[in-house]
């Protein structure tokens, strides 16, 4: 095994005691693949301003100012943060922005299957928006208890 060597000891990073890290998830899961560099960046703003429960404030005119570099308009601030909320990295309620616990595909998709081979005739599923209506009740139970058998 290699044996991992710090390259400037002096700054090695500490967990600070507030909400800063980021999720290793984002990389080894491929998450980070489904985001613009901009949207990425305004999630790093929030996760950099977050309290201990990953929850800011900052108006969209504050954030805009210090993400200057992206040349933000309140607009292009939505689609990023639509971008972020889509993804579920975060949540927002204006003025509230909370950073979330990355989503687990694996859990999400074998969830889906399973309620799809749970639905019969009397249920539909848009495939587009994966909405889907009139579905039993024990079928969702069994889906979020693990699955059908």
């Amino acid at each position: 095994m290699i044996q991992k060597k710090m390259i400037d000891p002096a700054r090695r990073r500490r967990l600070p005691e507030g909400f800063g890290w980021v999720d290793h998830r984002l990389v080894r899961e491929n998450l980070i693949e489904n985001f613009s560099a901009e949207s990425l960046a305004l999630y790093l703003f929030l996760l950099s301003v977050g309290d201990g429960n990953g929850v800011s404030w900052y108006s969209d005119a504050s954030i805009c100012k210090r993400l200057k570099g992206l040349d933000l308009t309140v607009f292009s601030l939505k689609t990023l943060r639509n971008e972020l909320i889509s993804g579920e990295l975060i949540a927002y309620r204006k003025p509230y922005y909370q950073v979330l616990e990355l989503p687990r595909p694996q859990l999400a998709d074998n969830f889906r299957r399973v309620l799809k081979s749970a639905m019969n005739g009397n249920a539909s599923v848009d495939s587009a928006t994966e909405k889907c209506d009139a579905l039993p009740i024990s079928a969702i139970i069994k889906a979020v208890a693990g699955g059908v058998q």
